[in-house]
């Protein structure tokens, strides 16, 4: 991998970084005055998947936050399993990923197979 793909995956982790700030914040998180129970009750569940979408975009952003920092490192778009290095297509449709797709696939076949049998 070199420099100029660097540059445009740390530009593509910046813009999605800001992009999650930027939802998580405009959330609406809070439970105001309502007409009656059913709505109320509609406003709690709505609240709760916005929690939720907090929670999930919060780690996302940590994910991302994360990878932006090892993106100069020389071991970035190496492989964690095999040591092979990650295609750039990969990495620019999951900048997160720490394997090549073969290890990525294998590693969740057995897992789907470890719990069936």
């Amino acid at each position: 991998m070199n420099s100029a793909h660097r540059a445009i995956i740390r530009k593509h982790l910046e813009q999605k970084i800001a992009e999650l700030l930027e939802r998580t914040k405009s959330r609406q998180t809070a439970v105001e005055n309502c007409a009656d129970d059913n709505e109320y009750a509609s406003r709690i569940s709505e609240q709760k998947i916005n929690l939720a979408l907090q929670v999930r975009e919060s780690q996302l952003i940590t994910e991302m936050e994360e990878t932006l920092a090892r993106v100069d490192h020389w071991d970035f778009g190496i492989c964690q399993n095999c040591g092979e290095e990650i295609g750039l297509a990969r990495i620019k449709a999951k900048p997160t990923t720490h394997f090549c797709v073969s290890c990525q696939s294998r590693m969740e076949d057995e897992e789907q197979f470890g719990r069936v049998g």
